[in-house]
């Protein structure tokens, strides 16, 4: 059923280089959130409504720069409150059913909304829908749109047009769709997308496309029907599948519509002003937006793929954020006290993973998959392979994801707890003895690294694993370097897909389902290196369908610890978004969360974003 994320997983791993009987639910009440304060559970909160005008963020004590002439004023200030961000990397596509990664993401959410969004803490906050009521049995959710709902031109967004976002997400005349698979619980939503369009008339596929659970029962209601009881769904209604692109625009040119910046008639904060490709995109606030008019008049998003000429942009002000600073740029942030006092890090929802296949041995068997879990020196591959961005973790899920626990303990990180564990699991060599346990490399049998001779990245990687075992347990452990075609081979089978190989998980979801119903079950991701345990597949079905939240949390957090105690691979660190931001720039680093892949405060509410006028340097935009 998520077939089409595991092309999207695979692929990107090979080229980029880089459910049984629960208990009859109780009736739910309608709910009508509130941006502030968020309600603590889905099911039971009943906040007032927010006012037209969100509240300021918190205030910060600014801090003096080096380079920059403080000019206070006594007046009002002409200038603009514009927020000039630096990025590496420009988006591939800014259409919201076909984005995937962060560079794209971060101008999405800002010119479109969902049904819902979130804030910084992962609950659940109004948008499109002022309110969402989860059915008695869970096979439905209502979504009620919000009054008066316009798009940046001040035409009217209904039902329908969030009907025709979501099954847009899932029809296979649109190609290059991202993560069609989060909405596959929804009735007759897998069997669309995994439709052959070559080979199936027009007209059954629109048959189809009319069957699918997505439907405006008239211009305020839109009705979501899932194919069996589900608790989360509200959670994907905050993510791009849910942004009501215009029909009338995208029609005229569905392949490329998004790349014209008077194209994106959305209903977020902001609207695009221009988009300058590979170089500048610039947003201005958005009079129409429904909270009101953001505090920020200017959104420029600058884009360089010379690192260092960025971080020369930001040191001379003519950048006020500066998102991912390279690693090889830390220690010279280090070392200056202006910008050291710019730096934030923050932890973000990306996990690194090395996986073990337990289709082949010697990882079919869980002691050398713990063995090999307690020997990974984390703060070793931190400082030497992520050069220190990130930061050791034996967990799977993040923080900053809900229902995450960080502070509790995973794997334990010790190599002579490691030789004990094979030494007494049917490793021991001949002359092992207790003060001098040793591990009999022949019963361990061959360990292979073997890596795309194409990609630097693994080469490192795979390096560093080798020096890391072999001084571990004393056992040869030989990196192996196939050309790409032969090492893209590999994958098609779990019985020949390598002995160990390098994974990252990212957030499509911001909910636990998304780090273990998407990954862990069996036939999913975690197939592709041999992983499945019916039991673990048992508890993952129960708490999809939980349809109390804190309830749902307490059984993912269950479903976790089974998943550490299985090792089905090596859980290494979690990322940070590493940026600088000016002292001026009000409420990011306040309101800033870990679905910020990208740079502090690009999910949050930017309605709210503010520049204090009295603190800018004199080389800040004067229009």
């Amino acid at each position: 059923m998520r077939f089409v994320k595991y092309l999207i997983g695979l692929l990107f791993v090979l080229f980029a280089l880089a459910a049984c009987e629960a208990p009859t639910p109780a009736p739910r009440p309608t709910w009508t959130p509130s941006p502030l304060p968020p309600p603590a559970s889905l099911n039971t909160a009943t906040p007032t409504k927010p006012p037209a005008t969100a509240t300021p963020a918190a205030s910060v004590t600014p801090a003096a720069t080096a380079t920059a002439t403080v000019t206070p004023t006594a007046t009002p200030n002409p200038r603009p409150k514009v927020l000039r961000v630096g990025r590496a990397s420009y988006p591939d596509t800014l259409d919201p059913q076909r984005a995937a990664f962060g560079n794209g993401l971060d101008v999405l959410r800002l010119v479109y909304e969902g049904l819902v969004t979130l804030d910084e803490k992962g609950n659940l906050v109004e948008a499109g829908a002022d309110k969402w009521t989860l059915a008695a049995d869970g096979m439905s959710l209502t979504f009620n749109i919000r009054a008066g709902m316009k798009r940046a031109d001040g035409t009217a967004i209904t039902a329908r047009d969030y009907e025709f976002a979501l099954k847009r997400a899932v029809d296979p005349r649109v190609s290059g769709k991202a993560v069609a698979y989060i909405v596959y619980d929804v009735l007759n939503a897998a069997e669309l997308d995994t439709s052959d369009p070559l080979k199936t008339k027009t007209e059954d596929l629109d048959k189809l496309a009319a069957s699918v659970g997505f439907k405006a029962a008239d211009d305020k209601t839109l009705i979501v029907t899932f194919r069996k009881p589900l608790g989360y769904w509200a959670f994907v209604a905050a993510t791009q599948v849910a942004f009501p692109a215009d029909k009338k625009t995208l029609d005229a040119a569905p392949e490329n519509w998004w790349s014209k910046p008077e194209a994106h008639n959305g209903n977020g904060a902001f609207k695009i002003k221009s988009i300058e490709a590979g170089k500048k995109i610039v947003l201005v606030a958005n009079e129409n937006y429904w909270r009101g008019k953001p505090k920020l008049d200017r959104l420029e998003l600058i884009y360089d793929t010379d690192r260092a000429a960025l971080l020369d942009a930001y040191k001379k002000g003519d950048l006020d954020l500066l998102a991912a600073v390279a690693p090889e740029d830390l220690a010279q942030v280090d070392a200056d006290a202006t910008l050291k006092n710019d730096l934030t890090r923050l932890p973000i929802a990306l996990t690194h993973a090395f996986a073990l296949n337990s289709a082949r041995k010697p990882f079919d068997d869980r002691n050398v998959r713990a063995a090999f879990s307690q020997a990974f020196d984390r703060e070793g591959w931190v400082r030497e392979t992520l050069k220190g961005v990130g930061k050791p973790y034996t967990r799977w899920i993040p923080p900053g994801v809900i229902g995450a626990t960080p502070d509790k303990p995973g794997a334990p990180g010790d190599a002579k707890l490691a030789v004990l564990t094979l030494v007494n699991n049917g490793y021991a060599a001949r002359d092992s003895t207790p003060d001098k346990p040793k591990v009999d490399c022949a019963k361990l049998g061959e360990i292979k690294l073997t890596y795309n001779r194409a990609s630097s990245a693994q080469l490192a990687r795979m390096q560093f694993l080798a020096a890391n075992f072999t001084k571990a347990f004393g056992c040869p452990v030989t990196p192996e370097a196939l050309e790409p075609a032969a090492y893209n081979a590999l994958f098609l089978d779990a019985r020949t897909m390598p002995q160990i190989t390098f994974r990252s998980w990212v957030n499509d979801m911001p909910h636990p389902a998304n780090w273990l119903s998407a990954y862990w079950v069996c036939g999913a991701y975690s197939g592709y290196y041999g992983y499945c345990n019916k039991n673990l597949d048992t508890l993952i079905a129960r708490a999809d369908r939980e349809l109390d939240l804190n309830t749902a949390l307490g059984l993912y957090q269950q479903i976790e610890e089974t998943l550490l105690k299985d090792v089905p691979a090596i859980f290494a660190s979690y990322a940070e978004n590493v940026n600088l931001i000016k002292p001026y720039v009000k409420g990011l680093k306040e309101r800033a969360s870990a679905n910020d892949t990208d740079w502090a405060g690009a999910s949050g509410p930017a309605w709210t974003y503010d520049i204090d006028l009295t603190q800018v340097p004199a080389n800040y935009p004067d229009k």
